[in-house]
């Protein structure tokens, strides 16, 4: 992430608005409730590293009464909320609001929705579309994370002609629009697309509404045969290598930890493609730097910036590595 992305570069409230031709790119906000050693404690965990600077406190309750949020500037219904309150309840609509409809899905843990008499759990990855006309009460537990998107029933019609108990369903994680959905968010919230102008972020929310639809119009997962599980787990394990690329502490414990297997197992299911987890780690984030440094625009921008925030830690080893990958050095693609 650049550094507008950091704590320390965001001099704005929560509450101001966008001008029309700014920049698109993640923005954190920050529980008015936690402490500076909080805040220290959630940076290193959202970006791997603690930004230099003021943060920027929130100046209403967070959803979920999350004590930090990743969303986006300008605001495209996107949001990511850390270290959630359980339960937690979202109130009823009132007369006069308009429609609201949320798509809700734990990065961790379980979450387990009660609405009107109707309760559905959904596990790590799992998904459903909430409407948040009844008060709606969620318990999460051993949850870290709650990722959220704001649904326009404008875009998705299909919202309206679906009943209730339709419409809070558990979508399985191996769901493929699903699936889709969950890569395009976290490329949108880590600002790897340059939605530089209206047009290109209206498209933005329109293409992940596209996929909620394709969610919804097969809410089936794919199924399972003996032949391609290994394989779904691996894209699975990289889906989630990919989410935290940028944090240095990145390690093949960190990763079987989430899946609740051996160190051993993670290497075996990298071992079936001929390489190794680290290998993989390292693929990824010089590739992550060389769309960055082919992207950036602002001659600012320092080649150890841009290490940094792809997760390396010695600048002298990502030199080598760059040029080793590529064939030429991170000040000539930048420059190229």
């Amino acid at each position: 992430m650049r550094d507008e992305v950091a704590v320390a570069a965001l001099q704005r409230s929560a509450g101001a608005k966008a001008a029309e031709g700014e920049t698109f790119a993640p923005f954190w906000l920050v529980s008015g409730e936690a402490a500076p050693e909080e805040v220290q404690a959630m940076a290193r965990r959202v970006f791997g590293h603690v930004p230099d600077g003021d943060d920027i406190r929130a100046e209403a309750a967070l959803p979920f009464a999350a004590r930090s949020m990743l969303t986006t500037r300008p605001d495209i219904g996107l949001m990511s909320c850390f270290s959630p309150a359980t339960p937690w309840v979202w109130p009823a609509r009132q007369g006069g609001q308009e429609l609201r409809y949320i798509l809700v899905r734990p990065s961790d843990g379980r979450c387990v929705i009660d609405q009107a008499g109707r309760r559905i759990s959904l596990r790590a990855r799992d998904a459903a579309v909430v409407d948040l006309a009844r008060e709606t009460r969620f318990t999460l537990v051993e949850l870290g994370r709650i990722d959220l998107i704001a649904l326009d029933p404008a875009r998705l019609p299909a919202l309206a002609q679906l009943a209730p108990d339709e419409l809070m369903q558990a979508i399985p994680r191996g769901n493929r629009g699903l699936q889709v959905l969950a890569h395009y968010g976290a490329l949108l919230l880590r600002g790897l697309f340059p939605l530089n102008s209206a047009p290109l972020r209206d498209l933005a929310i329109g293409h992940a509404h596209d996929l909620i639809g394709v969610m919804l119009a097969d809410r089936s997962a794919p199924p399972v045969t003996a032949t391609p599980r290994r394989g779904g787990r691996l894209a699975a394990i990289k889906a989630d290598i990919e989410t935290r690329l940028e944090r240095r502490e990145l390690s093949i414990d960190m990763i079987a930890g989430l899946y609740g297997v051996t160190p051993r197992a993670i290497q075996k299911a990298f071992g079936a493609e001929g390489r190794t987890f680290s290998d993989y780690v390292l693929e990824r984030r010089l590739e992550r730097a060389w769309l960055k440094l082919m992207s950036a625009e602002d001659a600012a921008v320092t080649i150890s910036s841009v290490a940094f925030e792809v997760g390396f830690g010695d600048l002298s080893y990502f030199n080598r590595s760059f040029r080793k990958r590529f064939g030429r050095s991170p000040s000539q693609v930048r420059a190229g």
